[in-house]
């Protein structure tokens, strides 16, 4: 037997209190002969030795029943059939932790449900033989606790902002440590976890989890035998599939030309009929597809359309309906006002270069001396090099809170310059055969993404002789020493660039341009989308959770954007938003490579959907709560006072 609050035992103590209590008792009376009471005591003396034995009873019957309440304080646990536990062996919670990303909309050619029905299926025979158990839902859109009261409530129509699908993406490590922090803040006893999920990689992401499933190991360590943790894995991949997402929009006069990334898996049509809808009219577009992955650039014609709008482009019905649908939208954008500030000439005249506009326009270059919150009015962008003095921070920081865009580049000087805002290291150099080599960026988004066909900026090809690094900040790309050599610092509601190096022949190749000019190019183009009155999201989104003022168009209707992709006017702007490109993923893990970082726990394994488990620990709280009763209630009947009989009338002969 073990106890779920052991220091509750430390009120066995309390079981001598009446002992303690008679003891005083017996001190407080002190025995004096009178012989008027002597006949009385002998009259007596026949029935004395039961009065001594039910106090004794008595005695005993309080004793055990103060250490039966300690006991059930303490909430022991014993075998699931065990006599002590007066149950059926039922946890005192089942949980599902469910997937409920993009990907778990997938089926399979051997039935119509898709995996998500599948796993609320599974609960429901999971949940079967424990019936006494409340039922508590984790999912991995809302990561919030859900009480339902029976395990086929994901039938129920209203609930099915809780159960139905979504275009989101998964943090399973997360959902996971979320449901176990709810578990110990509960106070929760004994409980059968089921995690239910596709196993899609970019939904675990193991590497960068690595501290979170840590923590869960050693939770679930410390409550062995009480929580128990049972996988269910749903990586049946589908015989065919076919996705469409948005790469990029490109607006030009009367026209907009996406680049949207087609892909198939699976043995399918070469030829793919797609149906488009542009402001609410349909259209059918056929592409061929000659590659498991095809860049394809449509072009939309907007003569005769109004000056926003939106475009949805809708394929063919497969196994996985969720990936079969992207949406864009178009409006006019204000191009950004882009600033230069730097200390050497020559760095400035790069850089205004590499930031010109598609019109040959070169942003303004803004004064060494004098600067001041004038030179800043209606500039979006202001890259600048050179020495930060406080009052200089100040207007920068202003300027970056209020939503500008602030790329910095480090001072040729050595010394520190003192700034609150950023602070430098030392300047390093290499010797003349020596370079400073960049090895790891981020590729999916930012500055650094690939570009629409894919190919990636030739980081690894800089020559850097000389960096200062930055001491703070998010790194975004590595040198092979593991120090940054791009780093982004969000401050109010806008954001801070560093880079360690300058587009400087004695610095950098970066002057070539290969790197320098799309970084700063999309970092633009970043900033005329914000201008605009439509914007872009990721469904799952902090934005889209926090939108409140919304409405569904178009195909979106009866949805919200945090849990379903569609075209919505947030806050009034005309808005796309799409499912993760992550649910994209076509590498899936098994569940022996999630249970390699739970080493000190052994899960249990569903081999199907419809198997179930049984728990073989239970409470006995309320065993030792009965007693408790009973042994009160025989203490009230042993203190009953004796029947009083007639007395028998007695004669003396004089």
């Amino acid at each position: 037997m073990t106890f779920l609050q052991p220091i509750a035992l430390l009120g066995l103590l309390l079981a001598l209190a009446p002992i303690i209590i008679h003891l005083l008792n017996l001190l407080r009376h002190r025995t004096v002969p009178w012989a008027a009471t002597r006949f009385l005591f002998q009259a007596r003396k026949s029935s004395s030795r039961l009065s001594k034995l039910k106090r004794w009873l008595i005695l005993l019957v309080r004793v055990l029943a103060l250490a039966a309440l300690a006991f059930m304080i303490a909430r022991p646990m014993t075998g699931g059939d065990s006599l002590f536990s007066l149950s059926n062996g039922s946890p005192e919670v089942l949980v599902l932790v469910l997937d409920r990303s993009a990907s778990m909309e997938t089926t399979t050619d051997k039935d119509s449900l898709t995996k998500r029905q599948k796993a609320l299926e599974a609960f429901q025979s999971f949940a079967r033989p424990w019936t006494e158990s409340r039922l508590v839902v984790l999912d991995s859109a809302l990561e919030e606790p859900f009480f339902i009261d029976r395990a086929d409530s994901f039938k129920d129509e209203a609930l099915q902002r809780f159960f139905g699908p979504t275009d989101t993406a998964a943090d399973l490590p997360g959902t996971l440590s979320k449901t176990l922090d709810w578990l110990k803040e509960s106070g929760v006893g004994t409980a059968e976890i089921l995690v239910v999920s596709d196993m899609q990689s970019s939904n675990w992401e193991l590497e960068r989890n690595a501290d979170i499933m840590r923590k869960i190991n050693r939770t679930l360590s410390e409550k062995k035998d009480f929580w128990k943790l049972t996988f269910l894995n749903m990586a049946d991949p589908p015989p065919y599939n076919f996705s469409v997402t948005v790469d990029q929009v490109n607006r030009m006069p009367n026209k907009v030309e996406p680049v949207l990334n087609l892909r198939k898996k699976g043995r399918g049509k070469e030829e793919v009929r797609l149906t488009t809808r542009m402001n609410g009219k349909s259209d059918l577009l056929e592409v061929e597809l000659v590659s498991q992955s095809v860049l394809w650039r449509p072009t939309f014609d907007l003569k005769n359309e109004p000056e926003e709008g939106w475009i949805s482009i809708l394929s063919p019905d497969d196994f996985c309906q969720s990936d079969n649908i992207c949406y864009l939208t178009y409006g006019s954008t204000e191009p950004p006002q882009v600033a230069v500030r730097a200390s050497n000439p020559r760095t400035s005249l790069i850089l205004r270069s590499a930031s010109q506009t598609e019109q040959g326009e070169l942003p303004d270059p803004l004064p060494l001396s004098g600067f001041g919150e004038k030179d800043l009015l209606s500039r979006k962008i202001l890259i600048h090099q050179g020495e930060i003095n406080s009052k200089v921070e100040t207007v920068l920081e202003e300027f970056v809170i209020k939503g500008g865009s602030l790329v910095l580049f480090p001072p040729e000087v050595t010394s520190s310059d003192g700034s609150k805002l950023l602070s430098w290291n030392s300047l390093e150099e290499k010797l003349e055969d020596e370079i400073f080599q960049v090895s790891n960026w981020r590729e999916d988004s930012g500055l650094l993404t690939n570009s629409s066909d894919g190919n990636r900026l030739p980081l690894d090809r800089l020559a850097i002789k000389r960096r200062r690094t930055p001491q703070q900040g998010e790194t975004l790309a590595y040198y092979s020493d593991g120090k940054p050599f791009l780093s982004c610092l969000t401050l109010g509601k806008g954001i801070v660039y560093f880079f360690s190096t300058l587009p400087l022949d004695s610095w950098s190749s970066m002057s070539d341009g290969y790197v320098l000019v799309p970084a700063l190019q999309r970092l633009i183009e970043e900033s005329s989308s914000s201008n605009s009155f439509i914007q872009s999201w990721f469904c799952g989104e902090k934005e889209s959770k926090e939108s409140i003022l919304f409405e569904p168009i178009g195909d979106a209707k009866d949805k919200v954007p945090y849990l379903h992709a569609g075209i919505y006017r947030v806050n009034g702007r005309l808005t796309a938003i799409n499912r993760p490109k992550s649910e994209n993923d076509t590498l899936f893990l098994t569940v022996e490579q999630i249970l390699e970082k739970l080493p000190n726990i052994s899960p249990r394994l569903l081999e199907d959907e419809s198997s179930s488990a049984s728990n073989d620990r239970s409470e006995a709280w309320s065993f030792f709560l009965t007693l408790c009763l009973i042994l009160l209630l025989g203490e009230a009947l042993l203190g009953q006072p004796a029947l009083a009989h007639e007395n028998k009338a007695i004669s003396i002969n004089a």
